[in-house]
């Protein structure tokens, strides 16, 4: 049973635990009033979740609304803005894909590194620039960009809500799971083996048409406008390249602590669509 919490209060549900990012950033925005920030674990369960958490409310329930990752659920639209998702529950999708894609700031890595780079124990050279950072962002971007566009193509195979998700990626913990060979045609070899097994049930599902819209992010993602007005930081899943940038940055670079750090240090004055978000959560109706 959750614990109730004043019937006036206003809920932001969200995706993870108390620790994850989306609370941590949920918890550095200017939110105005008496906002409860709730986490319900995984995004597939959220609906339920809050249907099950207001129900315990004897009397009125509070206002309330749902916000969470984008992953590959729809793609992004041209002007950095929540998402709504279909439903009766006012659930919003954040614009970048995840929470890490706010986090991939050359800004936010510079300042963590230099506060850091003279305490005992940090095991790393001393910062670098915020060219150099923006250059390992493009960098590791430019690397993941064929492994992204086949990860793209097996979200757009689902044929409709009702029917199973199709996995986005063949590596065994899923986002942030770098595979082995980020080379085109081996992402697209191993996305074939899962569409193969979807075979029998659907013909929409099937190697050909994963190879069309395949191809199709491959030039988006590979195109030289696209690298240089950084859609990576928009397209990208953020789990991936917060791991890939990371390995650039230093061996060992100690993500999750910059992670967390970095959710409570953002400056969401920056990003359109946390405003909005913020702007939602003060007067919530």
């Amino acid at each position: 049973m959750p614990h109730v919490v004043d019937p006036a209060s206003r809920i932001v549900f969200c995706e993870g635990r108390p620790s994850s990012l989306d609370a941590l950033l949920l918890g550095n925005l200017p939110l105005l009033g008496h906002v409860l920030i709730q986490p319900v674990g995984g995004k597939h369960g959220m609906r339920a979740y809050i249907e099950g958490y207001l129900g315990s409310y004897p009397g009125s329930q509070p206002d309330y609304l749902c916000f969470r990752d984008r992953d590959f659920d729809v793609e992004p639209p041209d002007r950095p803005q929540l998402i709504s998702l279909s439903g009766q529950k006012p659930i919003w999708l954040i614009h970048r894909t995840t929470i890490e894609n706010y986090l991939i700031d050359a800004d936010l890595i510079q300042k963590y590194w230099s506060e850091r780079e003279n305490t005992p124990g940090w095991a790393h050279s001393s910062a670098f620039s915020t060219d150099e950072i923006e250059d390992h962002i493009r960098g590791s971007a430019q690397e993941l960009a064929d492994y992204q566009a086949v990860r793209w193509a097996l979200a757009r195979l689902k044929p409709g809500p009702r029917w199973p998700e199709i996995p986005t990626t063949w590596t065994t913990h899923g986002a942030g799971d770098i595979p082995a060979s980020l080379v085109y045609e081996d992402c697209l070899s191993q996305a074939c083996q899962i569409v193969v097994s979807f075979q029998t049930q659907t013909q929409d599902v099937h190697p050909d048409r994963l190879q069309e819209y395949a191809e199709v992010y491959h030039q988006r993602f590979n195109d030289n406008h696209f690298i240089e007005e950084r859609g990576y930081l928009v397209w990208f899943h953020g789990k991936d390249h917060l791991v890939q940038l990371c390995r650039r940055l230093a061996i060992n670079f100690p993500r999750r602590h910059y992670a967390d750090w970095a959710a409570e240090s953002l400056d969401a004055s920056k990003h359109p669509d946390l405003q909005q978000l913020v702007a939602l959560a003060s007067g919530i109706s």
